[in-house]
């Protein structure tokens, strides 16, 4: 090892075996790294051209790779906690293993700041194949992940934020992406439990971005009770990735809900006032009614429980309209 080049690697992690994260920390004390110094963090090698300050700052390295089109990134991910800007060279040396089909003489470095928005490799990186290495030296800013991908691969559409609300008696949806790359369409899906998905609907993308762009679904009157939502981001080729799960619960003016959910035979339904029904559809996920109930048999439902033993398990729709001509949508599950 040259004289000037300061390695920092956790104890028992190597570049043979990767069996744990490894990581650098630093604290406020001066972490100053002098120009042509070169510091090593399990593989990952900074050589600034300039002074330049690590204070306040840790490198982790994780073995699960980016998603990307075509070729994801190697099995080679680095995090730093805080964004880290400086003008020199960056290499990462790379087991043959860890390639995940890229191919080793396109490989490019990949960067990304604290939003996750990689930019498109430069193709000015620089691969030694006997070395197992692949580097770069320009001026590295606000850079947060660091990994290595094929020379044309973009990584992933990115969304930067998905929130839902009451409004009235509805569920609003909305998100936006940062970056967007051969991407289809989102699919709006729900669940009453958490566990089993349906589809809501589609909302097509803008497919290909490098600016924010936002989009919105609204889910109208659901039920009464607990709703979760996600979205299924589909890409042209039908890959896919999923969001993180929403919860909201819901209280309408115009009280309903049914019990237990998911339901093996009888299905209760609470509702304030029977007589504002108009009246309640139960639907398969086909489209076709399985239980339909005008007002009067509404009123007259003995104790407001619905025998639903003959129908096949999955996913079904409650459809009930006010007499106002209000439509109130939720689902169930039947086991």
């Amino acid at each position: 090892m040259n004289a000037k080049q300061i390695s920092a690697m956790l104890i028992g992690c190597s570049l043979n075996t990767f069996t744990a994260f490894a990581q650098l920390k630093t604290s406020d004390n001066s972490f100053f790294i002098s120009p042509g110094t070169t510091v090593t963090v399990s593989a990952l090698s900074l050589t600034p051209t300039e002074p330049t300050n690590l204070n306040n700052n840790e490198i982790n390295h994780s073995a699960l790779p980016v998603a990307g089109k075509p070729t994801g990134s190697i099995n080679r991910v680095y995090q730093l906690a805080n964004p880290l800007s400086f003008k020199g060279k960056m290499l990462i040396t790379y087991l043959d293993g860890e390639l995940n089909g890229n191919a080793e003489d396109l490989l490019q470095m990949a960067v990304a700041g604290s939003n996750l928005v990689y930019q498109i490799p430069t193709d000015k990186s620089t691969v030694d194949k006997i070395l197992n290495n692949v580097h770069e030296t320009r001026d590295w800013s606000s850079v947060s992940f660091i990994t290595a991908t094929s020379s044309g691969s973009a990584l992933p559409v990115t969304l930067v934020d998905f929130v839902i609300s009451s409004r009235e008696n509805d569920v609003a949806l909305a998100w936006s992406t940062s970056y967007e790359a051969n991407s289809d369409f989102f699919e709006i899906q729900y669940s009453v439990d958490g566990k089993t998905w349906i589809s809501l609907g589609e909302v097509k993308s803008n497919g290909e971005s490098k600016i924010e762009q936002t989009y919105a679904y609204v889910h109208e009157h659901p039920l009464e009770g607990d709703h979760y939502y996600r979205l299924r981001m589909v890409d042209n080729d039908g890959s896919f990735a999923y969001s993180r799960i929403r919860h909201i619960q819901i209280k309408n003016d115009f009280a309903i809900a049914f019990h237990p959910n998911p339901v093996v035979d009888w299905l209760t339904i609470d509702v304030s006032k029977a007589s504002q029904l108009s009246n309640m559809k139960i639907v398969n996920k086909s489209g076709k009614i399985v239980y339909e109930a005008n007002n009067g048999d509404l009123e007259t439902l003995k104790e407001n429980v619905i025998n639903v033993k003959n129908l096949s398990t999955g996913i079904y729709v409650i459809q009930v309209r006010d007499k106002d001509g209000t439509m109130h949508s939720s689902k169930f599950v039947k086991n």
